[in-house]
């Protein structure tokens, strides 16, 4: 079923095959767009790789050999088609080619040893510059999934069947074209490819599966699915009244179609997660703002001497601490008069608990009060 139309369709697939000139400059435009794109992310990690070890006193360079970065980008750039071939068994597609090669070390030299990095660094917003390196990314890589993954995978594995009717390789469909869309990360966190000395260590795909991943995966299985023969039958089966006028003669869909869907779902994929972390970045920061200007005001209100004169702002905050300190205060006054009262109530009762007075000692007291007062009445007479 052609979902969209032969002409918009042909054409979204030919896009990644543009070029700054057909006979003076045969370079491939999205080639090169993705060129800089992993080569300003090595640039990047390396320069905060230095930055990090000056804290650390370790004091590593800004700057690698030559050849050990531009063998970092290319591993980086070309790894995912270059394992899905080996794999495979077949050469990897750019060791015929003349210009793949090139335009990722032209695109590698012009970041690492000109102004470029700077210019669009400092003058190209990073939005505006990131959705146009993912569009040039996720089409290199869509191509990659449908061509080398899926598509070279049914090839493959058809020729060694000779089977009529064998079952699609589904595993090694979805494998190599998570490995055609992913492995060039995959082979930088295996070998640590953006730090200043190569080791060999447990990537974290192992334990935790990356966003490119994830999207090359789903992307092989929309591919696979959509143009698969089996999962047209399936559908016959479901809906058997439908005919070729909803079905493609192969498949779900006609394969330029689904090679261009499949372009549209990695691009989308790519520019989301971007601007998931775009969103989150914006919401810490705004967090943090907010937490640093209360911050400041106590700051402000504790420095602030008896002798000088408040602001409007203080002179609130401080009616609103004196209530709130007011208000604690009566609490507590409220919580200790019961203690009182129950201290008085005890040393009343300790005094009802003492003996009365003996009527003798009374009478005494009376008989000498009583003659005192005599001896005092006969010296005035």
């Amino acid at each position: 079923m052609p979902v969209l139309k032969a002409q918009w369709a042909s054409t979204l697939v030919e896009l990644p095959t543009l070029t700054f000139h057909h006979a003076l400059l045969p370079l491939s435009i999205f080639s090169a767009l993705h060129g800089i794109r992993v080569s300003m992310a090595y640039r990047q990690a390396i320069e905060q790789a230095s930055a990090q070890s000056r804290k650390d006193g370790s004091h590593k360079p800004d700057r690698v050999p030559w050849g050990q970065a531009l063998l970092s980008v290319l591993a980086m750039s070309l790894g995912g088609g270059f394992s899905a071939s080996i794999l495979l068994g077949m050469p990897p597609s750019w060791l015929g080619s003349n210009v793949v090669v090139p335009t990722y070390v032209l695109s590698f030299l012009l970041i690492q040893y000109t102004a470029l990095y700077d210019i669009l660094q400092q003058l190209v917003p990073p939005a505006v510059l990131d959705s146009i390196l993912l569009t040039a990314d996720g089409s290199l890589r869509a191509l990659s999934i449908a061509k080398l993954g899926v598509d070279g995978s049914r090839m493959r594995f058809a020729a060694d069947s000779h089977v009529p009717g064998a079952t699609e390789p589904w595993f090694a469909m979805l494998l190599l074209g998570m490995i055609a869309g992913s492995g060039g990360g995959m082979w930088g966190d295996l070998l640590r490819l953006k730090t200043h000395h190569w080791t060999l260590q447990t990537p974290t795909w192992t334990h935790t599966a990356t966003w490119d991943m994830k999207a090359a995966l789903l992307s092989a299985f929309f591919y696979a699915s959509s143009t698969s023969p089996q999962f047209l039958a399936l559908l016959r089966t479901v809906y058997p009244d439908s005919g070729e006028q909803v079905y493609g003669k192969g498949g779900l869909l006609e394969t330029q179609d689904a090679k261009a869907m499949t372009m549209l779902v990695m691009c989308t994929l790519l520019l989301g997660k971007r601007a998931e972390d775009t969103v989150y970045q914006l919401t810490r920061s705004l967090q943090s703002f907010a937490t640093s200007g209360i911050k400041k005001q106590d700051h402000e209100l504790v420095v602030l001497k008896d002798d000088d004169e408040p602001t409007s702002s203080h002179r609130s905050s401080l009616r609103l601490r004196r209530r709130i300190t007011k208000d604690e205060d009566e609490d507590e006054d409220t919580e200790d008069e019961p203690k009182r009262g129950t201290r008085g109530r005890k040393k009343g009762a300790k005094k009802d608990m003492s003996p009365p007075p003996s009527p003798i000692s009374s009478t005494a007291e009376t008989v000498a009060r009583s003659t005192r007062i005599r001896k005092s009445t006969r010296q005035e007479l």
